[in-house]
């Protein structure tokens, strides 16, 4: 991976229609990062309570560590959560839907690596999100979330994410996600 860049002000790369098309240009000009950390603040702002999910839970202990699109083919993401009880079952260890959301928010995040206006720009929609769980995530454990495109093309794609333990790099979950791109033709953005 490499390393992680500053936070950078970048506003409007998804969430609605309007946003998006009064701030095209910003999108154009920011970095893969800078798209991957404005996707991560507009989810967190979103001030409409009928479209808050769970990941207003979740966000705020997720961190980007950094990106890496040196292979084009297969750019990623790195990212760092932290298990809160909020997150867990009544076992104390973190929940598999809590898992699942961070993967289907994380792997999808990596597609703002190579979105532009009408390929991938509001990043799809899940198709499939397949999820093996390997090893428990304990309250007030520290995971990594890598996560890269395997395959992407005009409608589809296809995303890997591998949750580990931060302290020493233990295998707890994997992930396989198919999205579908549900972007207007550019001319209607």
């Amino acid at each position: 991976m490499g390393k992680p860049h500053s936070d950078s002000k970048v506003t409007g790369l998804t969430g609605g229609e309007d946003e998006f098309s009064s701030n095209i240009e910003d999108a154009r000009q920011a970095t893969g990062e800078e798209r991957v950390r404005a996707f991560m603040k507009i989810t967190a702002d979103e001030k409409d309570l009928s479209k808050r999910n769970w990941m207003t839970f979740i966000l705020p202990h997720l961190e980007l560590l950094s990106s890496d699109t040196s292979d084009s083919a297969h750019p990623k993401v790195l990212f760092r959560h932290s298990v809160k009880p909020e997150h867990c079952n009544t076992l104390g260890n973190m929940h598999g839907g809590c898992t699942a959301t961070l993967f289907d928010f994380c792997t999808s995040s990596v597609l703002a690596l190579v979105s532009r206006p009408g390929f991938w720009a509001f990043l799809g929609v899940s198709r499939t999100l397949n999820v093996t769980y390997l090893r428990p995530a304990p309250c007030d454990e520290t995971v990594v979330i890598e996560c890269e495109i395997v395959q992407v093309g005009k409608k589809l794609c296809t995303l890997r994410g591998v949750m580990r333990r931060e302290s020493d790099g233990t295998l707890l979950a994997t992930c396989e996600h198919g999205k579908v791109n549900t972007d207007p033709p550019v001319g209607k953005l």
